[in-house]
């Protein structure tokens, strides 16, 4: 369906946390079709500065007023991850597209209570994150080359969480955010974590058992308080210097809290193309020494490997190099990254690469004006939660969890 010319999508925020001022409201009040019409969080501090700084008419202390009162037709549902599940139910029946922050949901039952809602009132929802996902040109052209054989069968991959070469300040635990990633409902680590499952996903396909032990090491944390990051907002008069970012990472860590949720996670994914492949997301709190401990994605096949990293984007060897776009000398074709990575500041996205909050932003927009399913839809997401939820389940009955779900590959 054409798009109408001219016409801009009302838009509401629920959550003015780090994420949504450092990304999303930016790009937000910058898009020639989207209005944003209001924001909402429980802090006024927050949706005072929200509002200052990027323009929103309206502000709300309670979610469930913005949903009724304010006249939005979409919803970017940037809250911890406890509040997901009720706050994307009362969208999604009030008739409102979503963008919802990972994880869409921590168990199977809330999140098919999400799919199921989202398919009855026929709203478009976008499940984060989008990067590693068919969303992303580098993983929608890999996905094309595994489909044409570059690899031949897949025998096995791994994928791992580990530390940098060199202490930093952000080293063994986020820095800030109880609700978001220490609390029980927030899902722990294993659930701030899906970009693993969905890297393994974009590239392989949809998965079918899991095998998984996780645990809890770490019992209590240091952490930067919360009303640092009001400080922080009340200072701020450029909308582009709202990266809390940017010098969260250097506070003090002041505040003692209790870790209630996993912090280890280590999955054994068989996949529906025959691959078996290890998966192990936690907390890392001492560096590593260079050139070793690579979490990256490796894939190995009978006739072809696939490395993320070691400086490029992707890379593949292959027997079939008639496959392959190029071929250089060292026999690799190489995918170069995007952007300049010797800028990034972890976890910050790198400076002209592909940005998933900016992409996902834009697609959702897009597919409300053009009337088509996001890429990154509820069945993408319940995929990707179950690849999570199956884990906490096979760790919890010690045996393998046959998934319930699926992809189109």
């Amino acid at each position: 369906m054409a798009r109408e010319s001219g016409r801009k999508v009302k838009v509401g925020v629920a959550g003015c946390g780090v994420v949504a001022t450092a990304y999303y409201l930016p790009y937000l009040a910058k898009m020639e079709n989207v209005e944003l019409v209001a924001v909402c969080d429980r802090f006024e501090t927050r949706t005072r500065a929200s509002a200052r700084l990027f323009g929103a008419r309206e502000q709300y202390l309670d979610y469930y007023e913005m949903i009724e009162r304010a006249d939005i037709e979409a919803v970017f549902i940037l809250t911890a991850p406890g509040t997901h599940v009720p706050f994307a139910l009362k969208a999604v029946e009030a008739g409102k597209h979503i963008l919802l922050q990972k994880p869409m949901a921590t168990d199977m039952s809330d999140a098919r209570r999400i799919a199921e809602a989202v398919r009855r009132h026929g709203v478009k929802a976008v499940i984060e994150p989008s990067s590693s996902t068919p969303l992303e040109p580098e993983t929608a052209h890999l996905r094309e080359l595994v489909r044409k054989g570059v690899l031949g069968d897949i025998l096995w991959f791994s994928l791992g969480h580990t530390g940098p070469t060199s202490y930093t300040p952000w080293l063994g635990n986020n820095v800030y955010g109880q609700d978001a990633f220490f609390s029980k409902d927030s899902g722990g680590f294993l659930f701030d974590f899906p970009y693993a499952p969905t890297q393994i996903v974009g590239v392989l396909g949809p998965c079918k058992s899991v095998m998984a032990m996780v645990r809890t090491v770490v019992k209590e944390t240091d952490i930067v308080p919360e009303e640092k990051y009001d400080e922080f907002l009340a200072g701020v008069t450029d909308p582009a210097r709202a990266n809390y970012w940017d010098v969260v990472l250097n506070l003090p860590r002041t505040k003692r809290i209790k870790i209630e949720a996993v912090d280890n996670a280590y999955s054994l994914y068989e996949m529906a193309c025959g691959g078996v492949g290890s998966c192990h997301v936690g907390r890392t709190f001492h560096p590593v020494l260079p050139q070793t401990g690579s979490g990256s994605l490796m894939i190995f096949g009978t006739d072809g490997n696939l490395i993320f990293g070691s400086g490029y984007a992707a890379s593949i060897i292959s027997r079939h190099k008639e496959l392959l776009p190029a071929v250089e000398a060292d026999g690799w074709y190489h995918i170069y990254p995007r952007g300049d990575f010797s800028k990034a500041k972890w976890p910050q996205p790198v400076p002209g690469g592909f940005n998933y909050y900016h992409e996902s932003t834009k697609h959702l927009i897009e597919c409300i004006l053009e009337d088509r399913d996001p890429v990154v839809n509820v069945e993408w997401g319940l995929h990707i939660t179950e690849m999570m939820a199956g884990a906490m389940e096979s760790s919890r009955t010690g045996r393998r969890y046959e998934m319930t779900t699926t992809l189109d590959w």
